[in-house]
């Protein structure tokens, strides 16, 4: 059956959308694939016009952002119908052109262009879960803070290697990214610089998030390609 891709932010509109490939799948035993906003403050989307609700079959799944007037980036196994490598997980969903253009409630968000040291303090929104106890996907757009973390920390953690596509990140106080904020920025100096990829369950600060880089080299000559930006 087909599926039907649909991106929400106060309307709905019909979308094609393509993603990276690899050629190695780095996925190990462990992490979930989907990302995870446990005990995360509600915000007012107004404030965050780039984040986009991602549903699949009339059902929310993923989170995503406005990068221009016709693309919108979120994570690969968000809109494939088997687990990304988690290596290069992103993906860049086209709408008809202009279709985020010259409405109130949606604004692109720029990609980073320069590296992200360790301990740069970052931030996610999204819909995921906001309870480890509940397990279900939020009502309202919810936020944390988080820094990121260095490649060998996270490494560590998960006992397998950080990518150059790859960007880790932490908030420290069990205010963590969670299951259905796959696919959401992470923002850092006003710039998507991640996307979520996998985490640990629960979702707690005992282990940081991984995220697809957007200064990658891969995943940069991706959304180039795709985008034209």
């Amino acid at each position: 059956m087909k599926q039907v891709i649909g991106l929400v932010l106060l309307g709905l509109l019909c979308s094609n959308a393509v993603v990276a490939e690899n050629e190695k799948d780095t996925k190990a035993d462990g992490p979930s694939q989907s990302g995870r906003i446990i005990n995360g403050y509600e915000v007012n989307i107004a404030n965050y016009k780039y984040s986009l609700s991602l549903w699949v079959d009339n059902r929310y799944f993923c989170g995503a952002s406005i990068i221009s007037g016709s693309h919108a980036l979120t994570a690969a196994h968000c809109v494939l119908g088997i687990a990304a490598s988690r290596n290069y997980d992103a993906a860049v969903i086209t709408v008809p052109t202009n279709s985020f253009v010259g409405k109130a409630n949606m604004a692109p968000i720029g990609l980073q262009t320069a590296e992200v040291p360790a301990g740069t303090r970052c931030f996610v929104v999204g819909w995921g879960w906001y309870d480890n106890n509940l397990q279900t996907a939020s009502n309202s757009l919810r936020y944390t803070n988080v820094q990121t973390v260095s490649e060998a920390s996270c490494s560590a953690t998960f006992q397998q290697s950080i990518m150059p596509d790859q960007i880790c990140s932490i908030n420290g106080s069990n205010m963590e990214v969670c299951k259905g904020d796959s696919g959401s920025a992470l923002v850092c100096g006003g710039r998507v610089t991640g996307l979520v990829s996998f985490g640990r369950v629960p979702c707690t600060s005992s282990a940081p998030a991984v995220y697809a880089k957007i200064m990658g080299p891969s995943v940069r000559s991706f959304i180039r390609s795709q985008t034209g930006i």
